[in-house]
């Protein structure tokens, strides 16, 4: 599987997230860690309790072998919490698994509070859905993808939530400010709209394409740059959506086409040109972009 994520040395933040955790003392802090990328392999040795999403007691517990879980980071003496998360960043590099949780709730509060976030319901149809919000792509995106109401019921038990990006380095996400304990928790299923799930899968494209790329070839994606790549991809699949292409194998080509040329592949007029023409039928986009790549080519050999 190819993850769009540089795999960058943890002690880039490991210093900043030391200091936010001894800047509210009073939270408990915790890693969250994506155990599906795990799944299969070498789980992380933790010197600490874990507590599963996806406990005996939830409705997800068929899930336990690949289930998110909670790390206590606090009751310990801050070499040792240096040692425990700095190798837990070792073990994550380069994978999209890793976040971070200041919380008014003790683990398994924490546990029982997201239960309802877990598979929420589709509006509509009551169709569940699995929100894999420990996946720090999907995490990434949640912010823009949710309703502010649906985001401030994730959130609610947290003080802060921090996520290893796809540079490799800590990014906070945003939340409601400013921050207060709820009174109660709602205990009913995450409601999500057709809209919000829309939303999701859109985001998702760029990976989901990126994955199908590798999987076909193998060396035809660097290993270097990874989020820049991803950032390329998204740009052709925003440029798909505004010429309306619904096609998955016209969106592959275009996102193909933007990977051999670069950023100026998107600009060219004659590729504006073919995204506008009507009448075109879905799947030879591939073909037609031929000509617009040579002559992105041509362009860049007569500038050197």
């Amino acid at each position: 599987m190819y993850f769009a994520i540089d795999s960058r040395d943890p002690k880039m933040w490991l210093d900043d997230l030391l200091h936010a955790i001894d800047s509210a003392p009073s939270a408990n802090w915790f890693a969250l860690v994506d155990g599906a990328f795990d799944h299969g392999g070498k789980p992380f040795a933790a010197p600490v309790h874990c507590h599963p999403l996806y406990g005996e007691t939830s409705v997800l517990r068929e899930l336990l072998p690949a289930s998110p879980y909670l790390l206590p980071l606090d009751g310990m003496a801050s070499a040792d919490r240096r040692a425990m998360v700095g190798a837990l960043g070792t073990h994550c590099q380069g994978r999209p698994m890793l976040s971070f949780v200041a919380s008014w709730q003790p683990a398994v509060c924490l546990v029982e509070l997201w239960q309802p976030c877990l598979q929420p319901v589709v509006v509509g149809d009551d169709t569940p859905y699995l929100l894999r919000f420990a996946d720090t792509r999907v995490l990434a995106a949640l912010p823009g993808a949710l309703s502010p109401e649906a985001w401030d019921r994730l959130t609610a038990p947290l003080l802060q939530w921090c996520y290893v990006n796809r540079e490799g380095v800590v990014e906070t996400l945003p939340l409601t400010e400013p921050r207060s304990e709820p009174e109660t928790y709602p205990t009913e299923p995450l409601r999500l709209s057709q809209v919000e799930l829309d939303r999701m899968v859109e985001v998702a494209m760029p990976d989901s394409i990126l994955d199908f790329l590798h999987r076909d070839d193998p060396d035809s994606l660097p290993l270097r740059d990874k989020a820049g790549i991803h950032r390329l991809v998204v740009r052709a699949c925003v440029l798909a959506r505004e010429h309306r292409i619904e096609s998955i194998p016209d969106i592959v080509a275009l996102a193909s086409h933007a990977l051999i040329t670069g950023e100026a592949g998107l600009r060219v007029p004659e590729l504006l040109e073919l995204l506008n023409e009507s009448g075109r039928s879905p799947g030879e986009l591939g073909e037609r972009l031929l000509s617009v790549r040579k002559l992105v080519v041509t362009e860049s050999d007569s500038r050197r």
